[in-house]
């Protein structure tokens, strides 16, 4: 099917005229000639740009004045100067051309890629914590293995709407029947302090250590926030609410500073430990739960196994690393 543009139309339109019959409308190759030569400039370099020749170009443009019935282009000094129409109409095939050109633009990422493009969604703590790390090694057995990466909730995300990624990292579960959901493992949560704390001399902390204590928190909706505020709220313990942050990273940045302590994910410790950030036990131990999500109404990409195995070597060296610091018990894990 040939694709047509009504120039005449569209300008009869801009200037408020009657449009007239169908006997208008030109090709796509004539959009394309005016096109690169309002783009271009000059008809040589409209001329390079399409695969033709000076003389084609302006026997085309001439031939497109004659079909549409009015002067796109001034010749002043062996040059074209575009009318005021020509403007016009040049405002309007570029908008018209917006999404053929992102359509083109796309499939050249695809051409220059490899056969395969693994889509990954993670929440930002996993994404900075554990992600790297896996990514690296995949790349090293898949190295020509197109990754894209976004540092979004997998599970904002939904069936109607579509999911845009091939593997998803959450914390907790996830039960609805769109995504095939593996919890990958299970850590425990840590406090945190500065290296000066009193309390980083402790072998571990309880609730009644944090009494009128500095506490930073995550975000008012964060699940695990939610679950440590009820072992604080079952102790009877009154810490000194004064900051909070949706970041876990950013979290550990604020302890650093010496503006308080907190109860976050052992990942994202573990990878501020090398500055300095001080790793306690938390007792009584508070599970967290990393999985991952597939799609299930989503084409399988080879790879993506790949990459969870390697997520799921990573999440044992991590459980490892824990237990040899007195972190983490040895019987709990993977699942």
């Amino acid at each position: 099917m040939q694709l047509r543009y009504d120039l005449a139309k569209i300008a009869a339109i801009s200037e408020g005229k009657k449009v007239r019959s169908g006997k208008d409308h030109i090709s796509l190759r004539q959009v394309e000639i005016f096109r690169a030569t309002m783009k271009f400039g000059t008809v040589t370099a409209a001329a390079a740009a399409l695969g033709s020749s000076q003389p084609t170009i302006t026997r085309e443009l001439s031939r497109l004045e004659e079909h549409i019935g009015f002067r796109l282009f001034e010749r002043r000094l062996q040059r074209l100067v575009p009318t005021a129409r020509a403007l016009k109409l040049f405002e309007e095939v570029q908008a018209s051309f917006i999404g053929l050109d992102r359509i083109n633009d796309f499939i050249d990422r695809l051409r220059d890629a490899s056969e395969e493009v693994l889509t990954v969604a993670s929440l930002p703590a996993f994404a900075q914590a554990i992600l790297p790390e896996a990514v690296a090694r995949l790349n090293a057995t898949h190295p020509d293995l197109t990754l894209q990466i976004s540092t979004v909730d997998p599970r904002n995300q939904s069936s109607i709407s579509g999911f845009n990624f091939d593997v998803g990292l959450i914390e907790g579960v996830y039960t609805e029947r769109d995504a095939e959901s593996r919890i990958l493992w299970v850590f425990q949560l840590v406090a945190i302090m500065h290296p000066d704390h009193p309390l980083a001399q402790r072998n571990y902390v309880e609730p009644h250590d944090f009494e009128g204590v500095n506490f930073i928190s995550l975000g008012s909706q964060d699940p695990y926030r939610l679950s440590v505020e009820r072992v604080f709220d079952t102790a009877g313990t009154q810490r000194r609410l004064f900051l909070s942050s949706q970041s876990a990273s950013s979290v550990c940045e604020l302890v650093l500073k010496g503006l308080g302590i907190s109860i976050i994910n052992p990942l994202t410790a573990l990878s501020y430990e090398k500055h300095g950030l001080v790793l306690k036990p938390f007792l009584p131990a508070q599970d967290f739960v990393l999985s991952v999500l597939r799609p299930i109404n989503r084409p399988v990409v080879a790879s993506s196994d790949a990459l969870v195995m390697h997520l799921s070597q990573i999440c044992a060296q991590r459980h490892h690393n824990l237990v040899q610091k007195r972190l983490a018990v040895d019987d709990r894990g993977r699942h």
